[in-house]
């Protein structure tokens, strides 16, 4: 399974949603947490709370079944999350520097064809610049079949 931010076709090992970013071809995985639409990000300047929230964009080191990928994901103040690349979803706060995000993202042939998609659900705990989540990437064909399931570790640096 692969994130989208990475462009190069390679090999991956079954490991979707939270690694549906990683596959027998590279796919990258992000998940979709519904969010409402303010997803309780803080306004400039709020101080502490401003700290805790994951809007912007996030430089990720993306683990699972022994492997780690590099991927961009940008949180916005509205409650949408997208893998850098392709690939959109949902984030939303849960608690104080806690948050989770669902991501789908496409997978494509090198002739363009869909292939399926990786599903990425994970629940995140941010601390100050950085964050680590974990959670399930599950990998789709074509048909919407779910063909695997694997669990991801993220690690977010706010770049």
């Amino acid at each position: 399974m692969k994130r989208s931010a990475d462009t190069g076709r390679r090999r991956r090992t079954p490991a979707v949603v939270a690694v549906a970013v990683l596959a027998a071809v590279p796919m990258t995985g992000t998940s979709t947490a519904a969010a409402p639409a303010e997803a309780g990000a803080p306004a400039a300047g709020a101080g502490r709370a401003a700290a805790a929230s994951p809007v912007g964009r996030w430089a990720l080191k993306v683990s699972f079944e022994g492997h780690t990928y590099d991927s961009t994901v940008q949180f916005t103040p509205g409650g949408t999350a997208f893998i850098v690349g392709g690939g959109a979803g949902r984030w939303s706060r849960t608690g104080d520097g806690r948050f989770t995000f669902r991501i789908a993202e496409p997978m494509w042939s090198a002739q363009g064809d869909y292939l399926g998609r990786v599903s990425v659900d994970q629940s995140a705990r941010l601390t100050g610049d950085t964050f680590t989540s974990s959670g399930v990437s599950r990998q789709y064909d074509a048909d919407d079949v779910l063909t695997r399931s694997v669990q991801a570790h993220d690690t977010g640096t706010r770049s």
